[in-house]
């Protein structure tokens, strides 16, 4: 039946609608017809074991759970389900047409797919502004969704296991090469080893609200701009294992396909966006692991796309795919080292600017101070703080709060394995120096990123930024003056560890100078 229902979707006079043309686009568990206007989804008779649409009852429940789940995303896109239906014991099927359903599919609002982010990155449109919103819409869903404490099944440490040991059982059952077969025992090792010491990690995770019923498969080809908004669709509805988890969990999953997609800047300025957003610095801690996982459960899937044998396998398009998702898994075992850079300048110098085009080539997590001070005052950090005239959130004690806060958040990004970068003036000693301190008991390497400019060019530089109304940063020209005024140059022992980032220093020279100290050589 599954080449009829192929063969014959693939006719206009299938459906209850005009159509001029179809296109069909298959995954390994679907087709979906394209038909103009409307797409209709309908699942392969499969049993996968995590996944079982081998009986018509079963398709036919999870295409009402595909339109459930999804509605919560994009309300817009999925409309209905309705039967594939026998006309008159003719075996022609129809799309809802009156006799005896043989079948489902998900009716879905048809879009542009030339507007999916994986497309869109194809074209290197993924610009920063884009990341940005998509960084901030990842947090947002994250926080409208509502929090679930398992005890037993899908979002425990336990499933969580379970799922991991299948990845690597499966996997193994195909006659991978032996270079493959070697990486896949090193994650494997690496992977296992660290279940018990995130386990009490992953429990207080939950009963702090982090673990909850996400999309589940959120990768850019799931994610499209419609009529200029991005829209998550396509959320696992087969196996709540697989959507049920830790918000950071998921975080990791579309930070890990933009990387494999070798988007690393991007990758890195979306991992950073999220946490500005979202503010769940503390998930950290498990990111690495679970960017592993999410890797092999890409690696596998490319696997699944594959009944060859071991010649014509290995030869494939998709065993290229998956040893391509393998090598990445290997790489997050071995991060790289850690250093802390401090930013030191007055406001318009270039600090954030130098952070973020560090972050993005050192796989670095940056902590902003203009950010987390709006954090403690519970607003977001493109709020405008001076639309509350009761609020003042630049006093001399919320600044020593939000100084307090960046020592905290930079020993948890540290202790997580994340290079940090504190994006903050530092305009006196006595802030600087806790930081050179908790570096110090670190064993990390200290860098002062000095960021000078010329006061015509901060004056414009402010101007400019705050006339776009688009970054969290409420200094104005009168504030930089006042900085002026008080800062406090480095003294010989901070010099020693600084790197000038002035108006003529090209970045890639910052880059190297950095790497140099972080390597413990002489810049």
């Amino acid at each position: 039946m599954s080449a009829d229902i192929v063969s014959q979707l693939l006719l206009p006079a299938a459906y209850p609608h005009k159509v001029d043309r179809i296109q069909l686009r298959e995954t390994h568990i679907s087709w979906v017809f394209l038909t103009g206007d409307w797409a209709y989804k309908v699942k392969k008779p499969r049993d996968l074991g995590f996944l079982d649409y081998s009986s018509l009852a079963a398709r036919k429940h999870f295409c009402e759970e595909e339109l459930r789940l999804n509605r919560r995303f994009a309300p817009e896109l999925y409309l209905d389900v309705v039967p594939i239906c026998e006309q008159g014991g003719l075996h022609v099927l129809r799309i809802g047409g009156e006799g005896p359903p043989v079948d489902y599919a998900v009716k879905m609002r048809q879009f542009d797919d030339n507007e999916l982010l994986s497309h869109i990155a194809e074209r290197d449109g993924l610009d920063p502004d884009l990341i940005r919103s998509l960084g901030g819409l990842l947090a947002r869903t994250h926080a409208t969704l509502s929090p679930v404490y398992p005890d037993s099944g899908a979002g425990t440490p336990l499933a969580m296991h379970d799922a991991m040991l299948q990845n690597f059982e499966q996997i193994a059952a195909y006659p991978l090469a032996s270079e493959h077969r070697e990486w896949l025992a090193e994650v494997e090792r690496w992977s296992t080893q660290r279940v018990a010491f995130f386990l009490p990690a992953m429990i207080r995770r939950i009963a702090q609200g982090f673990v909850k019923d996400c999309h589940g498969d959120l990768h850019l080809g799931n994610i499209a701009r419609i009529e200029g908004e991005l829209c998550f669709f396509d959320c696992i509805e087969f196996n709540d294992n697989f959507r049920i988890m830790d918000t950071i969990a998921e975080a990791a999953f579309l930070v890990m396909d933009c990387q494999a997609r070798g988007l690393e800047a991007e990758a890195m300025r979306l991992l950073n966006d999220y946490l500005e957003y979202s503010g769940d610095y503390e998930g950290l801690a498990l990111f690495n692991w679970y960017r592993c996982y999410y890797a092999i459960v890409r690696a596998k899937v490319n696997l699944l796309r594959l009944e060859t044998s071991e010649d014509e396998l290995r030869n494939s398009d998709a065993y290229q795919d998956f040893s391509r998702y393998l090598e990445l898994a290997v790489s997050y075992t071995h991060p790289g080292r850690n250093f802390l850079a401090l930013t030191f300048g007055v406001s318009g110098s270039g600090k954030s600017t130098v952070a973020m085009q560090l972050l993005q080539h050192t796989g670095a997590i940056r902590i902003r101070s203009d950010v987390e001070r709006k954090r403690l005052f519970k607003l977001a950090p493109e709020s405008t703080s001076t639309t509350d005239a009761q609020l003042d959130i630049y006093t001399r004690e919320a600044g020593k709060r939000t100084f307090a806060r960046l020592q905290s958040l930079t020993g948890i990004v540290l202790q997580a394995g994340f290079p940090g970068i504190v994006d903050a003036t530092f305009l006196r000693r006595k802030q600087r120096k806790p930081f050179k301190q908790l570096a110090g008991a670190l064993d990390t390497p200290f860098i002062i990123l000095s960021c000078k400019a010329a006061r015509q060019n901060l004056r414009k530089r402010i101007e400019h930024r705050n006339s776009r109304q688009c970054d969290a940063s409420e200094a104005d020209v009168l504030v930089m003056e006042q900085q002026l005024a008080v800062v406090e140059a480095l003294s010989e022992e901070e010099a020693a560890s600084a790197v000038v980032v002035d108006e003529a220093t090209p970045f890639q020279s910052v880059l190297q100078q950095v790497r140099s100290r972080i390597n413990g050589a002489e810049p």
